[in-house]
């Protein structure tokens, strides 16, 4: 079978997940390729089964990931497709999985399987993510996890995640959150970042951003309206130097990135396979 995997990744936890299973696509027999979405690279037309992997933002996708399906080209004979979460709280998907799906059904996808893993969350500029000790249970949780995934897909078994209001929630205050972070927190929390007097401008989250949303301006680096929040300039910071002025310093927190990504050397092997 030939398969296709996509991803979209901040700090590492959902390639991590997408990378998984294709190791196992392909200890199984089957020819599997990878790319991030920002790779901008087509849906090969010899696919049988295209994967998806998105992290949770605030109880949706994020905005790269809505506009990447929402560009897909409807397809024009049937094909299987399965879309993976990842989310620092799998109680806590909201709207993510629907999101996807209902997207992917628009442009004719057969969705036949959709799940919600549980990774590390990354939110370093609101929260304390987990110590490394911790993160590493997680991320071994969602290893297992994916590769189940994986051998379900290759049995035939079909699986929907069900919609749930996270616990902790009522459902005034998942709405309200969920409407106040994709109208007006998007929009805003750009503006919220700032350094402090340990940066060194040595240019690292502008190389590192995904959206481009971010350039060194007189030693100091400035975000625009296209940061998805996704927080991988936070954590990668050498000198944890990033923070939000709501929140205030990082410094004393834990910080996280998926141990194994590597975006920036991604990032470069990528622009040499263009050339």
């Amino acid at each position: 079978m030939n398969i296709e995997l996509k991803y979209f990744s901040g700090t590492g936890n959902s390639f991590k997940i997408i990378d998984t299973c294709k190791e196992m696509f392909t200890q199984n027999g089957n020819q599997t390729s990878l790319s991030s979405i920002s790779d901008k690279l087509k849906l090969g037309e010899s696919a049988e089964l295209i994967g998806f992997c998105f992290p949770v933002y605030a109880f949706g996708i994020p905005r790269i990931c809505r506009k990447y399906l929402s560009n897909l080209s409807k397809i024009k004979k049937p094909l299987k497709a399965f879309v993976l979460i990842t989310a620092g709280d799998s109680q806590e998907a909201g709207f993510s999985v629907s999101e996807s799906t209902t997207l992917l059904k628009k442009k004719g996808f057969d969705v036949i399987y959709t799940k919600v893993i549980q990774m590390p969350a990354n939110w370093t500029v609101a929260m304390n993510p987990p110590s490394k000790e911790d993160a590493r249970s997680m991320i071994d949780d969602g290893i297992v996890e994916a590769r189940r995934v994986v051998q379900d897909i290759l049995n035939g078994e079909i699986h929907h995640h069900i919609f749930n209001y996270p616990p902790k929630y009522s459902k005034f205050g998942f709405y309200k959150d969920y409407y106040l972070f994709k109208w007006l927190g998007l929009s805003n929390f750009w503006r919220e970042f700032r350094v402090d007097e340990t940066c060194d401008a040595c240019g690292l989250c502008e190389k590192l951003c995904p959206t481009d949303s971010i350039q060194i301006e007189n030693a100091i680096p400035k975000w625009s309206k296209t940061c998805e929040q996704c927080m991988r300039c936070v954590n990668y910071c050498p000198k944890h130097a990033i923070f939000q002025k709501s929140g205030g310093s990082i410094k004393g927190k834990n910080i996280y990135f998926e141990p194994s990504f590597k975006p920036l050397k991604m990032k470069k092997e990528n622009i040499t396979k263009r050339v």
